[in-house]
Protein backbone atom coordinates (compact mmCIF):
# COMPACT_ATOMS: atom_id res chain seq x y z
CA UNK A 1 0.00 0.00 0.00
CA UNK A 2 1.33 3.75 -1.01
CA UNK A 3 0.10 6.87 0.18
CA UNK A 4 -0.70 9.51 -2.06
CA UNK A 5 -1.44 13.15 -1.13
CA UNK A 6 -4.23 12.89 -3.69
CA UNK A 7 -5.96 10.71 -5.14
CA UNK A 8 -4.88 9.08 -8.46
CA UNK A 9 -8.10 10.01 -10.56
CA UNK A 10 -6.34 8.61 -14.00
CA UNK A 11 -9.44 6.39 -14.34
CA UNK A 12 -12.08 9.32 -13.32
CA UNK A 13 -11.78 11.78 -16.74
CA UNK A 14 -14.34 13.46 -15.56
CA UNK A 15 -13.39 14.01 -11.60
CA UNK A 16 -9.55 14.82 -13.47
CA UNK A 17 -11.23 17.21 -15.06
CA UNK A 18 -12.66 19.03 -12.69
CA UNK A 19 -10.21 19.20 -9.88
CA UNK A 20 -7.68 20.83 -12.74
CA UNK A 21 -10.37 23.29 -13.46
CA UNK A 22 -10.49 23.78 -9.98
CA UNK A 23 -6.80 24.34 -9.69
CA UNK A 24 -6.58 26.48 -12.50
CA UNK A 25 -9.37 28.58 -11.23
CA UNK A 26 -7.66 29.02 -7.71
CA UNK A 27 -3.90 29.95 -9.26
CA UNK A 28 -5.90 33.01 -11.21
CA UNK A 29 -7.60 34.19 -7.76
CA UNK A 30 -4.36 33.69 -5.64
CA UNK A 31 -2.28 35.75 -8.38
CA UNK A 32 -4.80 38.21 -9.92
CA UNK A 33 -7.87 38.21 -7.84
CA UNK A 34 -8.12 41.94 -5.85
CA UNK A 35 -5.20 43.59 -7.75
CA UNK A 36 -5.72 47.15 -8.60
CA UNK A 37 -3.73 49.95 -10.91
CA UNK A 38 -1.56 51.74 -8.51
CA UNK A 39 0.83 54.55 -10.10
CA UNK A 40 3.87 55.71 -8.97
CA UNK A 41 3.94 58.69 -7.70
CA UNK A 42 8.06 59.46 -8.83
CA UNK A 43 7.86 58.29 -12.47
CA UNK A 44 3.81 57.82 -13.32
CA UNK A 45 4.16 53.78 -14.39
CA UNK A 46 1.39 51.45 -13.52
CA UNK A 47 1.48 48.46 -11.84
CA UNK A 48 -1.16 46.23 -10.28
CA UNK A 49 -1.16 45.39 -6.56
CA UNK A 50 -2.88 44.15 -3.46
CA UNK A 51 -2.65 43.98 0.33
CA UNK A 52 -3.14 40.83 1.54
CA UNK A 53 -2.71 42.41 5.02
CA UNK A 54 -0.93 45.74 6.33
CA UNK A 55 2.58 44.04 6.28
CA UNK A 56 2.23 41.54 2.71
CA UNK A 57 1.91 43.63 -0.50
CA UNK A 58 1.58 41.76 -3.72
CA UNK A 59 2.57 43.70 -6.93
CA UNK A 60 2.69 42.60 -10.32
CA UNK A 61 4.72 44.98 -13.14
CA UNK A 62 3.92 44.75 -16.44
CA UNK A 63 6.58 44.38 -18.97
CA UNK A 64 6.43 48.12 -19.65
CA UNK A 65 6.23 49.23 -16.39
CA UNK A 66 9.50 47.81 -15.51
CA UNK A 67 11.40 49.18 -18.62
CA UNK A 68 9.78 52.67 -17.91
CA UNK A 69 10.30 52.66 -13.86
CA UNK A 70 13.15 55.96 -12.86
CA UNK A 71 14.33 53.39 -10.26
CA UNK A 72 14.92 50.18 -12.39
CA UNK A 73 16.23 52.42 -15.00
CA UNK A 74 19.06 54.58 -12.73
CA UNK A 75 20.70 50.90 -11.54
CA UNK A 76 23.54 50.03 -13.19
CA UNK A 77 24.04 47.44 -15.71
CA UNK A 78 24.19 43.89 -14.59
CA UNK A 79 22.38 45.12 -11.30
CA UNK A 80 19.06 43.49 -10.27
CA UNK A 81 16.50 46.02 -8.72
CA UNK A 82 14.47 43.40 -6.38
CA UNK A 83 11.98 46.33 -6.05
CA UNK A 84 11.19 50.45 -6.27
CA UNK A 85 10.98 52.08 -2.84
CA UNK A 86 8.69 54.90 -5.07
CA UNK A 87 6.34 51.96 -6.09
CA UNK A 88 6.16 50.73 -2.79
CA UNK A 89 5.72 54.36 -1.29
CA UNK A 90 2.40 54.70 -3.72
CA UNK A 91 1.04 51.60 -2.98
CA UNK A 92 1.17 52.26 0.67
CA UNK A 93 -0.75 56.06 0.18
CA UNK A 94 -3.24 54.61 -2.18
CA UNK A 95 -4.21 52.04 0.80
CA UNK A 96 -3.92 54.26 3.62
CA UNK A 97 -5.71 56.84 1.54
CA UNK A 98 -8.68 54.24 0.67
CA UNK A 99 -7.81 53.21 -3.25
CA UNK A 100 -6.93 50.16 -2.45
CA UNK A 101 -8.59 47.88 0.16
CA UNK A 102 -6.49 45.56 2.53
CA UNK A 103 -7.45 41.90 2.19
CA UNK A 104 -11.28 41.14 3.74
CA UNK A 105 -9.14 38.03 5.73
CA UNK A 106 -6.48 38.83 8.24
CA UNK A 107 -3.62 36.34 8.66
CA UNK A 108 -5.24 34.26 10.94
CA UNK A 109 -8.51 33.43 8.89
CA UNK A 110 -10.56 36.06 10.53
CA UNK A 111 -12.66 38.29 9.13
CA UNK A 112 -11.17 41.84 8.63
CA UNK A 113 -13.41 44.56 9.66
CA UNK A 114 -11.34 46.96 8.49
CA UNK A 115 -12.06 45.75 4.96
CA UNK A 116 -13.36 48.78 2.42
Amino acid sequence: MTWAKAPDLADRPAALARVREGTAADRDDYLRSGLCPVECGRCGVRVLAKKNSPQHTSIQWTAEGARRCATFADRPAGEVAESCADVLASVDAAARDGHLATSPQDSDGAQNRNFH
